[in-house]
């Protein structure tokens, strides 16, 4: 007897081009997962009469509605797309200057002496890589610096492969590139990505198209010694007919960059490197609603909500600064780079909130060191500092281009 077995089921998603068109057979690209399931969903209602046999006399099922749910880990390039659909923007280049012989590098960053890293596009929680340092301060070049603080004449941070800036006056042709694209929640112009979702199974030759996907939610979950999970949730309006063939034929094959953990990682809090997180868990929610009408077996409507963002890190406590934050309702930044190795231009995905407020702060205790637990919402920057986007939350990718 054939069963179908996990192992050879490949899950397949293509964006499609319009809401109610099926993805292009063409558009379809493998995803990895540790587990993805997809199914139908309705609600059923049962009948509360009185009946003379003192029994339930019937069962009727609502409309049809889809659900998807992608257990992953977080990798560059692998679940971009989905990000941005959840972001409600493409992800696009960020920050470049130009070389330019105005900046000198010191112990803790960049300088220049003209021009603005703000007006170049800079902004703190993203990762740039330098080069054109000559002689003393060519070990400066081609490497991952996590920009912690930026100001119009100074990028603040350090390299994520741990080595130390290398000190060196202005002269050279200094070149300052944030690699990759970033994205993140606009003011305006949000779009609105459909997917088609196929689960298949070889094996027994059935394969399960699910068509009208919006994502609905990201989790992130860090910790020092294991690999960074992202799972994503999906909600739809259909699912196809079942068939033989599947309908993806040939998808693209899945980016084939590492695995990030947080080992390798870096966390800033209020532009100030923090070496005493031992974990963080991040949930950013679009509220996608499937909306139930008369008339037809599945559901025809979709709407969304705003996009809500919120978190969890905990902190070995050494004073009360957390419990402070959170009694004095103190606004800080958040920034997050994880880097898929320790080599100096390893892939990097970052993540960079410029407003959270927490929303508790929790001690525990034991034998042990203790833990602060800090809850905390992401808000929309609404400040004039131009370190930070006008956003909830913003992503950056350097392996796409």
């Amino acid at each position: 007897m054939t069963t179908a077995n996990g192992i050879d089921s490949l899950l397949v998603i293509g964006k499609q081009t319009a809401e109610g068109t099926k993805a292009l057979a063409a558009a379809g690209r493998l995803y990895p997962r540790v587990t993805a399931t997809f199914d139908t969903d309705a609600d059923k209602y049962s009948s509360a009469e009185i009946d003379p046999s003192q029994q339930q006399s019937d069962t009727r099922l609502g409309n049809f509605r889809t659900s998807g749910a992608i257990k992953g880990e977080a990798s560059c390039g692998t679940y971009a797309v989905l990000l941005a659909a959840l972001l409600r923007r493409d992800f696009t280049a960020g920050g470049t200057t130009a070389a330019q012989n105005t900046i000198a590098s010191g112990a803790t960053g960049l300088t220049r002496s003209a021009g603005s890293f703000l007006a170049d596009g800079h902004r703190a929680g993203t990762v740039v890589r330098i080069g054109g340092f000559l002689t003393t301060g060519a070990a400066n070049n081609g490497k991952n610096f996590f920009i912690t603080s930026a100001t119009a004449l100074k990028l603040t941070g350090q390299f994520m492969d741990g080595s130390a800036m290398a000190v060196k006056v202005e002269g050279d042709p200094v070149s300052v590139t944030a690699t990759g694209k970033r994205s993140f929640t606009p003011l305006s112009g949000h779009t609105t990505d459909w997917f088609t979702a196929e689960v298949q199974d070889p094996g027994i030759a059935v394969n399960r198209c699910f068509i009208d996907q919006l994502v609905s939610k990201v989790d992130i979950a860090v910790q020092p010694n294991g690999i960074t999970s992202m799972d994503f949730t999906l909600m739809g309006k259909l699912e196809g007919a079942t068939t033989p063939a599947a309908y993806f034929a040939a998808p693209a094959a899945t980016p084939g960059t590492g695995k990030f953990s947080g080992a390798t990682a870096m966390l800033s809090v209020a532009g100030i490197p923090s070496q005493i997180c031992t974990g963080m868990s991040l949930s950013l929610d679009g509220q996608v609603k499937i909306d139930p009408v008369i008339g037809s077996k599945f559901a025809t409507a979709a709407s969304r909500g705003k996009v809500l963002g919120s978190g969890q890190f905990t902190v070995l406590m050494q004073d009360s600064a957390y419990i402070d934050y959170f009694k004095q309702e103190v606004e800080l930044s958040l920034a997050y780079a994880m880097a898929a190795s320790t080599a100096p231009l390893a892939e990097v995905m970052t993540i960079a909130m410029g407003r959270i407020k927490i929303t508790s702060a929790k001690v525990d205790d034991g034998e042990k060191n203790k833990i602060v637990t800090c809850a905390f919402d992401v808000l929309r920057y609404q400040g004039t500092d131009a370190q930070y986007e006008s956003t909830t939350i913003a992503f950056q990718d350097t392996s796409l281009v």
